[in-house]
C-alpha cells in the first residue's frame, strides 16, 4: 500500500513539475520568442556557439553601459533575452534544416510576424523576421534562420524595443543598412 502511494504520488510530481516550471518562465508566452527546438534537433549536436544572455545579464550590462553609452543602455534595458546559437557540422542536412525553417516560418507567418528577409538558394536558405506589436511601435522580437551546406545559425532577440531605439543604435554603431529609415512610422505623439 505504502509504495502504491508513493507512485502515485511521484506520478503526479512528474506529471506537474514540466507545467510548473513553464509557467515560471513567463518568456515562452512573450510574442517575441522563437521555439528553434525542432531545428537544434536536427542539429543533431551541441552548437559550436551559443550565447544565452538572460534578463539579470542583461541588466548588469546595461548597468555598465550607463556609464559611458546612454543610448546603448535604454536599447539594452527593454531586452529580455538574446540568444545565438550556430551549429557547425560537414554533414548537416541541409534539404532537411531548410524544410524545417520553412516550416517555423510558416507558424511566424501565422503569428503575424512580419518577414523583413527571405533568401532560397541552392546552397542557401535565410529567414530574418520580426514581431511588431499591433500599432507597429514596439519590436517584440527578432528571429534569424540561416542553414548553408556545413553550418546553421539560429538568433532569437526578444525584448520591447521601440524602432527609435533602432535608430539610435544604428547612429551609435554607424550601422548605414538601418539608418534613413523612418523608425516613426504608426507611432503617435
Amino acid at each position: 500500500m505504502k509504495s502504491g502511494m508513493s507512485i502515485v504520488l511521484l506520478t503526479t510530481l512528474a506529471l506537474a513539475l514540466p507545467v510548473s516550471f513553464a509557467a515560471e518562465d513567463p518568456l515562452l508566452d512573450h510574442p517575441g520568442f522563437v521555439d528553434f527546438s525542432g531545428l537544434t534537433a536536427i542539429a543533431g549536436n551541441e552548437p559550436n556557439v551559443e550565447i544565452s544572455l538572460k534578463e539579470p545579464l542583461l541588466e548588469l550590462i546595461t548597468n555598465i553601459l550607463r556609464n559611458n553609452d546612454e543610448e546603448s543602455a535604454a536599447f539594452v534595458s527593454k531586452l529580455l533575452r538574446v540568444s545565438v546559437n550556430v551549429y557547425e557540422n560537414p554533414s548537416l542536412d541541409t534539404a532537411l534544416l531548410a524544410m524545417t525553417m520553412s516550416e517555423i516560418a510558416q507558424e511566424l507567418d501565422a503569428q503575424r510576424w512580419e518577414r523583413v528577409m527571405r533568401v532560397r538558394d541552392v546552397d542557401e536558405h535565410v529567414d530574418v523576421y520580426f514581431r511588431l506589436s499591433d500599432t507597429a511601435d514596439i519590436i517584440y522580437g527578432v528571429a534569424i534562420m540561416v542553414a548553408e551546406p556545413g553550418e546553421t545559425v539560429l538568433v532569437n532577440i526578444v525584448g520591447d524595443i521601440s524602432p527609435s531605439d533602432i535608430g539610435a543604435l544604428a547612429a551609435r554603431f554607424d550601422i548605414k543598412e538601418l539608418q534613413g529609415l523612418d523608425y516613426t512610422a504608426g507611432q503617435t505623439d
